[in-house]
C-alpha cells in the first residue's frame, strides 16, 4: 500500500474508532457530544473520498472500506438504540441487509444506478441525530418507517439496474 493511500483509509478508520466513543457518550447521556461526534463522522465520510480523488488513489478497496466503516458505525449505533428499547430488531436487520445488497449488487455490476441507496448513509445519520435529539415515539416511528421506505425504493432501484444491465 502506498503511503498516500493510507490517508483516506486512516480518515475512514476514524469512523470505526468513533463507535466505542459514541457508545460511551450515549451511555453517559451526553447527547450534545454524540451529535458533535456524528458531525465529525459525517465530515470524515466526505474527506476520505475527497482525499482519495485528490491524491489519485481511488480503489475498489477504498470504496468498499468506506461503505463498511459507514455500515459498522450506523449498524452499531442502531444496535445500541435497539438494545435500549428505542427501535425494533427489524430496523437493525434492514441496515445489515442494506449493506449486504449494496455489496452483492456492486460485485455483480461495477456502475449501478441507485439514486436512493447512494443517500442511505446520510439518511441513517439523520435518523441517528433525530433519535438523539427527539427520542419521542412519533420521531422514532418516522425514522424507522422512513428508513423502511428508503430500503424498499433502493432495493427496487438496484434490482431494476441489474435487470437493465443483464438485458
Amino acid at each position: 500500500m502506498k503511503p498516500k493511500t493510507l490517508i483516506p483509509t486512516f480518515i475512514s478508520s476514524m469512523r470505526l474508532a468513533a463507535l466505542p466513543i459514541f457508545i460511551y457518550l450515549y451511555n453517559a447521556e451526553n447527547t450534545g457530544a454524540c451529535v458533535m461526534l456524528l458531525a465529525f463522522c459525517a465530515v470524515t465520510d466526505f474527506l476520505d473520498g475527497y482525499f482519495a480523488r485528490k491524491l489519485a488513489v481511488t480503489s475498489d478497496f477504498g470504496s468498499y472500506y468506506d461503505a463498511a466503516t459507514d455500515f459498522a458505525l450506523t449498524a452499531g449505533i442502531f444496535t445500541i438504540f435497539t438494545i435500549n428499547g428505542l427501535y425494533p430488531i427489524w430496523l437493525v436487520s434492514l441496515v445489515v441487509i442494506s449493506f449486504g445488497q449494496f455489496i452483492i449488487t456492486n460485485l455483480c455490476i461495477k456502475k449501478i444506478y441507485d439514486p436512493v441507496g447512494r443517500y442511505m448513509g446520510s439518511a441513517l445519520y439523520i435518523g441517528i441525530v433525530l433519535t438523539l435529539l427527539f427520542p419521542m415515539q412519533p420521531i422514532l416511528d418516522f425514522v424507522q418507517y422512513a428508513f423502511f421506505g428508503f430500503f424498499v425504493v433502493s432495493l427496487a432501484s438496484r434490482v431494476l439496474s441489474l435487470k437493465k444491465t443483464k438485458s
